[in-house]
């Protein structure tokens, strides 16, 4: 039986699978939990949710070997570190999101005035020799 010491609320199956060195990438939980040659177990029931949310005090089975989800012991200062660093994430995701929209409505703005000014040229000139008509 191993420990696994968490300095947050939580962590998820998809992170005790990566910190146990279980899958290499988050990308490979799908098909770790979705094998039916691993079995996976959480407090003795069975489990293959990727994002469970795994507290202290679980016990989770991971092809008959044991993990204990503890706090850490100092865990209780870094809690609240953790929460404002994930809020400034969020904002920050939030932000480039907005920026990258008002990117695009800018880029969008400028191909219009760019395609319009090419449309006026071309009727300020007349007609071409390729395209007149004779």
């Amino acid at each position: 039986m191993s420990d696994v010491h968490i300095t947050t609320e939580y962590i998820t199956l998809t992170q005790l699978l990566k910190e146990e060195n279980i899958i290499s990438s988050g990308g490979q939980a799908k098909y770790f939990l979705g094998d039916d040659d691993n079995k996976v177990f959480l407090n003795g029931e069975p489990e293959n949710r990727r994002g469970k949310k795994l507290y202290a005090g679980d016990l989770v089975s991971i092809n008959h070997q044991e993990y204990t989800i503890k706090q850490a012991d100092n865990a209780a200062e870094l809690i609240p570190i953790m929460q404002e660093k994930k809020a400034a994430r969020a904002l920050a995701a939030k932000r480039t999101i907005r920026d990258d929209r008002i990117k695009s409505q800018k880029a969008a703005a400028a191909k219009a005035r760019k395609e319009a000014r090419f449309e006026k040229i071309r009727r300020s000139k007349g007609p071409s020799s390729w395209n007149s008509h004779r």
